[in-house]
């Protein structure tokens, strides 16, 4: 697996290119799990749930990306020209995989601001225990009224619910912890 250990990674927004290069392993969430790419993956078409990319270069350096949702794409026989179905070797991967992951919205963690990702964490938390405390619910189809209408989900809860787990990625990138209520 040696040879073929080394792919291109890609992490895009529509605002800037925030990874582009060699990577040994992508990391990430999708709708079916957790998954790990290597050099050589089947090729895929996946959604990518909110949370935390990893992208480890060939020496174990790794990379974490707060990701709020997107999608994942795995190529193989990337670059090659030749009309051949081999795998063209590069001199910076050697696969022939680029593994492409397009986001919404992503931050690097070196580039998130802890301390504002802990107040909106604090601020996200209390607004759904206010909501669940009120009786509202996500969904889950217990009966608020005669006339049904349980089954759909509060939009507010649904929204605080969002907004908790979009800080709970940003502090879990930045490797900080959410506080004692989480």
């Amino acid at each position: 697996m040696a040879d073929n250990s080394v792919f291109t990674a890609e992490l895009v927004t529509p605002e800037r290119v925030l990874i582009n290069g060699p990577a040994a392993q992508v990391i990430l969430r999708t709708a079916d799990g957790d998954i790990t790419f290597l050099g050589g993956h089947t090729p895929l078409v996946g959604a990518v749930e909110p949370g935390v990319v990893r992208v480890v270069s060939e020496d174990g350096e790794e990379q974490r990306v707060a990701v709020h949702g997107g999608f994942v794409q795995v190529e193989l026989n990337v670059g090659d020209d030749s009309g051949s179905d081999a795998p063209a070797p590069s001199s910076s991967t050697s696969s022939g995989t680029r593994v492409t992951v397009l986001a919404g919205i992503a931050e690097l963690a070196d580039e998130i601001d802890t301390d504002r990702a802990r107040v909106a964490h604090d601020a996200a938390e209390a607004r759904v225990a206010e909501l669940e405390a009120s009786g509202r619910t996500a969904g889950s189809g217990s009966p608020a009224s005669a006339s049904g209408e349980g089954d759909l989900p509060d939009p507010d809860l649904v929204e605080a619910q969002a907004a908790l787990r979009r800080a709970e990625v940003r502090l879990e990138a930045a490797g900080v912890t959410a506080g004692a209520g989480s």
